[in-house]
């Protein structure tokens, strides 16, 4: 289990440094949960945890598959998604979600 991570938490959006280095949706919960904890006022609570994890999980897929690595190493989550955001995550979450 990964013991630190770097983030920053503003109104709208939490951004994780190195979140690839996370690699269960379990550990990516409770990350989540401690984050949440932290700054329970900001809005990307309003969204659900199973949708910040399928950004997450297609994030990190993307990196492990060295495609976008300056990109995908790190993950913005914002509140609010665009339309088309929302969907690309939860197809490639879903999927790929499999396997973690």
């Amino acid at each position: 289990m990964v013991t630190t991570l770097q983030h920053y938490i503003t109104p709208n959006n939490l951004h994780i440094e190195d979140s690839y280095r996370v690699s269960s949706k379990e550990e990516m919960e409770a990350w989540l949960k401690l984050f949440h904890k932290e700054c329970p006022d900001t809005n990307v609570w309003k969204r659900s945890y199973k949708s910040l994890e399928r950004e997450w999980i297609t994030h990190n897929t993307f990196y492990y598959l060295h495609l976008f690595r300056s990109h995908t190493k790190d993950v913005d989550l914002n509140y609010p998604q665009s339309c088309l955001a929302k969907i690309a995550y939860t197809i490639i979450g879903s999927i790929a979600g499999i396997f973690f």
